[in-house]
């Protein structure tokens, strides 16, 4: 294929692509494919509970959004999206728990229409963890995942949970079929292999709209000082908890603390943390937020003394890239994915798993010394001009997307040369 020529692409994520949030990854992507002068179209999730996600038909960014139910398969209304913003060359799909997976990748097979998958985010999925919670406390089983349907026969003989295997199958099946995959981290290619699948695969890291980051006005947000900042669920995987139990050993140092709480998709322990906070005398430090704009998120971060993601479990970790582009020097968990993200001492500070007593010595670390918050901030901006340059990694996609479609084409097997990193 003419490395020149443009491509039709199809993206079929789950949230996908919305006016809402700038960066959720299809929305990033496909905005840099239409730069680049593709033609791209987000088949996703329709849901009227979520504001997001009600429209069934939208455009953002050039992209072209088709919004269907929710629904393994048979969905017809899935077929009828991709039938209607049809042709595609290929078909770039992401999430673990992705329900339009199978349709997706089913009606794109018979039409010869390579599908390349993105992970993004493993254990994320209930079939391959105990806990998605904690994902780390137990290996991972991957003799749960199920491949094919002779596997679904076999399973439901012994146990007829003919339902729940067909669940697993669907979403399974998908990332064994796929021409190429793309995992975001060297974790999530080990677990690809670990898993069993060989296709080829090249690492490509996700990215942020960094020009509109640095394009937000500035406003002024008063916090008391010192201000510490947290953003995402309030879930045990995200380790608010663990926060709360190191902020008495930062208040005894810093009496006037403050954490900021920015949590607007699940609040599930909302009043777990509120509980916590009263028991540990610290209530009175803490300030909950709902979802904020993007343009107060930023000067959040512009305000906020350090950011904290005290993490269990991360996919890849955006909000990391958000506080290295703004420069807010950040503390995080000591886990895969995070750790090839974040270089202790030098983009950022690393805490043991689950350990609210280190987590407490590394904020109170970059409390107490100014030159080493700036150390960090200049080593996060170095980060995001060295390793997450839209133009190379969305030249990366495209790569696998034209080794996926001339091999198809061929009859043979996808192969690709290294990513930004590695081939792994």
């Amino acid at each position: 294929m003419n490395k020149d020529e443009k491509l039709r692409i199809a993206i079929v994520g789950m949230g996908g692509v919305t006016h809402e949030f700038r960066h959720w990854p299809e929305r990033v992507i496909g905005r840099a494919l239409v730069r680049r002068g593709h033609h791209v179209v987000n088949i996703a999730y329709h849901d009227l509970k979520v504001p997001a996600l009600r429209a069934e038909r939208d455009e953002v960014d050039g992209i072209v959004v088709r919004r269907v139910p929710v629904r393994h398969w048979p969905n017809n209304r899935l077929r009828a999206a991709l039938e209607e913003t049809s042709p595609f060359d290929v078909m770039y799909l992401l999430h673990p728990r992705n329900v339009l997976a199978f349709g997706a990748t089913k009606w794109a097979h018979r039409r010869g229409i390579p599908t390349v998958y993105t992970w993004n985010g493993p254990f994320h999925d209930r079939y391959l963890v105990s806990d998605r919670e904690r994902p780390y406390k137990h290996p991972p089983s991957y003799q749960r995942l199920i491949w094919d349907l002779p596997e679904v026969v076999r399973r439901t003989r012994h146990d007829r949970r003919l339902r729940d295997h067909l669940r697993n199958y669907w979403l399974h099946w998908p990332l064994k079929a796929a021409d190429a995959l793309v995992p975001i981290s060297q974790h999530e290619a080990r677990c690809m292999r670990d898993a069993g699948l060989m296709q080829p695969q090249m690492l490509v890291p996700q990215w942020l709209d960094f020009a509109a980051i640095a394009a937000t006005p500035h406003q002024t947000i008063e916090l008391s000082r010192p201000a510490l900042l947290f953003i995402g669920q309030l879930t045990p995987r995200k380790g608010y908890d663990l926060l709360l139990q190191a902020l008495p050993a930062i208040v005894r140092r810093y009496p006037n603390v403050t954490v900021e709480y920015v949590s607007g998709l699940n609040l599930q322990d909302q009043e777990k943390l509120l509980g916590m906070a009263r028991e540990l005398g610290v209530a009175d430090r803490i300030h909950l937020r709902g979802r904020v704009e993007d343009a107060d998120l930023v000067n959040l971060y512009r305000a906020a003394d350090v950011y904290v993601t005290p993490t269990r479990y991360e996919g890849f970790g955006l909000t990391l890239l958000e506080a290295m582009t703004i420069g807010c020097p950040l503390v995080a968990t000591d886990i895969p994915v995070v750790n090839e993200i974040v270089q202790h001492g030098h983009n950022g500070l690393l805490a043991g798993y689950n350990d609210p007593d280190d987590l407490a010595n590394n904020i109170l670390a970059l409390l107490d010394d100014a030159d080493l918050r700036q150390r960090l901030v200049h080593g996060g901006r170095e980060t995001i001009t060295t390793r997450y340059r839209e133009a190379e990694l969305a030249q990366c996609l495209e790569e696998v997307f034209r080794s996926a479609i001339s091999y198809r084409a061929a009859g043979k097997s996808t192969k690709l040369h290294p990513q930004v990193g590695d081939e792994v």
